[in-house]
């Protein structure tokens, strides 16, 4: 059965090296399985012939220009970003689903992991990533994680990535790694032997500094001056720009164009590149030292072998493990690149033992081989579930704060399509609009159980399903009383005390129809951070109107912490209590609020120990100068704040509240602010990586509600 596959790499075929020829063969590779239909993601318009020529004549694929503009709303790009590759291929596969998607490179997996359905049939080939186990921070660690755990397959080079990615997930499943070792041509079966070859050298791929390319071409003369009849053929014309070396491109530029005994060539086809190797004694790919430790190795290495030649090349324990201890080219100086480059080209003997070990390593990673390995992957993998017509879903409400990010989560499915209808108040709507959207839902969700829930309970049709989500405001207007209640299908409360209360104040409503479903905290969004070095010391609040949120608790804390350390402070994150018009108009809310901050300003241990931070989407980055975040409030329904800043290891210290026990649990709990206070001094710094934060699977049982016919 054909598979729909979807190749999406960080390489631009338009310029050529080691990472554009992977992602140009493993669309071949794939095609050529003749049980594929390919597609390849290409990051700018398909302009040079030498890699997009054998892709536009291979059967069974098809270009598409990622850079056009009718995948940016009619904006043009010369050259569209890894993340907008991402971006592309989770629409591309929305509208028209792929059973596979093979990617390379560490910022397209990371948008496309946002994603779950299409992160699931990802087979996620990563070598832009750090190689050593302990260069992984603990955000980086869970992200890793999230792709391991998430995706169909994860493709790795060497064993060595195979060994890092089983580290950095402990309970990886291990069916889903394949070695996807480089890959060259078949072998030509009749080669020229060494013996028949021009006293040649060749270099074929990007110019940069590691890649040691100006010291190779600056070393050259000395060998040329030995051995006159000799040349160093250089293939390739990506010359990158050095920061450290202001003048690198200037100087590779010239020594590639008057070298005596150099001759440049530029770009060609890999063809045409491997005429050239196959006239050839010995391929240069030194490297710097800082490489050596590399989990990664070149394909070059491996098309120098296919094509007869041997190689000069770092000795590190990749290479040894490749080529044995014993291999007779290794270089790891100048002065050794400068002495096996004249035994190459002048002993025929040393050079013909490493062409031989050079080739049999070769062998087995040829087009061919690769070829039937990716077709039985296929034949593993199954088909993607046929396209099922979207649930319509009608969302009603006045604040769509807390459901902007479940929407965003279950738009992520491919099974939700949404239309919003957005209320003025609590009562307040355009009913021509309302009656308008209403004809076009299958499901009516009503976020905050209000007039919207009224309305909807009494003008539904029979075919629809009516859900809504209840807070806490609505145990204290008439709303839910005066609701259909023969006309919900169901109510979700955001906690369990809030259910208890709510079926007190409404009794009668059937428990049955009812569930409580946490608020979705994003884990993808609220990460740990490395916290600032004052973030022991630093209280947080996160919003404190209206007055029940009780900031005089939060200030009477911190007047008690600074009795024992004049480090401690507390920040404020959000709008300031004094901007808001409704406060404004309540006169108990603004006396309030006014002797409050006249303490503060009266008191010179506090007035500069209160930080006002001003309200914005960088909550993450202002959780890293706190280590402990506060809930003093009289009543919560659930208070969102507390497991944000759990998710980026801030410590709780939450007043009794009401549900507060059943939500959170006992041991972040206090009474009062001696309690407070002596959980602060006792859990300075302590990071709570281990607590359990509810509301992780929300999306899910939200979107079980909504499907439900």
């Amino acid at each position: 059965m054909t598979k729909r596959v979807l190749i999406c790499g960080n390489p631009d075929l338009n310029y050529i090296d080691g990472s554009s020829i992977w992602s140009e063969t493993i669309a071949r590779a794939t095609a050529a399985t003749g049980i594929a239909q390919v597609e390849f993601l290409s990051r700018s318009t398909p302009l040079r012939d030498e890699l997009y020529s054998p892709l536009k004549s291979t059967k069974n694929l098809t270009i598409i220009d990622g850079s056009d503009r009718k995948y940016w709303s009619g904006k043009g790009f010369s050259r569209i970003t890894p993340a907008m590759m991402g971006d592309l291929a989770i629409r591309l596969d929305r509208a028209n689903p792929y059973d596979v998607i093979i990617v390379r490179g560490l910022d397209i997996a990371t948008k496309i992991q946002e994603v779950p359905a299409t992160l699931s049939k990802c087979w996620m080939y990563l070598t832009d990533i750090p190689q050593r186990l302990e260069d992984y921070s603990t955000d980086q660690r869970h992200a890793f994680q999230r792709i391991a755990h998430g995706c169909h397959r994860l493709l790795c080079q060497t064993q060595g990535f195979k060994v890092l990615w089983q580290s950095l997930v402990p309970d990886l499943d291990a069916s889903k790694v394949r070695l996807y070792t480089p890959v060259i041509p078949d072998l030509t079966k009749a080669l020229p032997s060494l013996a028949e070859r021009p006293l040649r050298a060749i270099y074929a791929g990007k110019f940069k500094g590691d890649w040691m390319t100006l010291e190779m071409a600056e070393q050259w003369p000395v060998i040329h001056a030995q051995l006159p009849s000799s040349e160093l053929v250089v293939i390739g014309d990506k010359i990158h720009d050095e920061p450290d070396i202001p003048t690198y491109q200037q100087r590779m530029r010239k020594a590639l164009e008057s070298t005596s005994g150099l001759r440049w060539l530029g770009a060609l086809s890999r063809d045409a590149v491997q005429q050239q190797l196959q006239q050839a004694r010995v391929g240069l790919s030194w490297r710097d030292e800082n490489m050596n430790d590399t989990l990664e190795y070149s394909t070059k290495i491996l098309e120098y072998g296919g094509a007869g030649c041997a190689v000069i090349l770092n000795r590190n324990p990749l290479h040894e493990q490749l080529l044995g201890q014993d291999y007779p080219l290794f270089a790891n100086s100048p002065e050794d690149f400068t002495f096996q480059l004249a035994r190459a080209l002048g002993e025929p003997a040393v050079v013909q033992q490493a062409a031989d070990t050079l080739q049999k390593l070769a062998q087995c990673h040829t087009f061919s081989t690769r070829v039937g390995e990716i077709r039985q992957w296929l034949e593993e993998t199954p088909k993607a579930p046929a396209t099922k017509s979207k649930t319509r879903v009608l969302v009603a409400g006045h604040d769509l704060k807390f459901f902007t990010l479940l929407k965003k989560k279950l738009e992520a499915s491919g099974q939700f399509e949404f239309l919003i209808d957005q209320w003025q108040g609590h009562n307040q709507h355009d009913e021509a609009q309302s009656r308008a959207l209403l004809e076009k839902a299958d499901v009516i969700f009503c976020e905050w159980c209000l007039g919207n829930l009224k309305w909807y309970s009494h003008h539904k049709k029979p075919q629809q399903r009516l859900v809504a989500r209840f807070h806490a405001q609505e145990v204290r207007v008439p709303y839910m009383g005066e609701a259909k209640w023969d006309n919900i299908d169901h109510v979700s409360f955001v906690s369990e005390h809030i259910r208890r209360s709510a079926l007190t104040v409404f009794e009668g409503f059937p428990f049955d129809k009812t569930s409580v479903i946490p608020n979705y905290l994003d884990d993808t969004k609220f990460t740990f951070k490395k916290k600032t070095g004052e973030a022991p010391f630093t209280l947080g609040m996160v919003g404190v109107a209206p007055k029940s949120k009780r900031l005089d608790r939060a200030i009477d804390l911190l007047e008690s912490l600074l009795e024992e350390d004049d480090r401690y402070c507390l920040r404020v994150k959000g709008k300031h209590p004094l901007d808001y018009s409704w406060l404004l108009n309540r006169d108990d809310e603004k006396a309030y609020y006014r002797k409050l901050f006249e303490r503060i300003n009266c008191t010179p241990k506090l007035r500069y120990k209160v930080i006002f931070d001003p309200p914005g989407d960088d909550v993450n980055d202002w959780f890293t100068m706190v280590g402990f975040i506060l809930s003093p409030s009289d009543h919560e329904s659930f208070h969102m704040a507390i497991g944000e800043g759990m998710l980026t290891g801030a410590t709780p210290i939450i007043w009794n509240w009401e549900g507060a026990a059943e939500i959170w649990g006992q041991e972040f709990l206090v009474s009062d602010i001696v309690d407070a206070k002596n959980k602060v001094l006792n859990k300075s710094g302590v990071r709570c990586e281990d607590a359990k934060v509810p509301g992780s699977d929300a999306v899910e049982k939200i979107g079980s509600l909504l499907n439900k016919r």
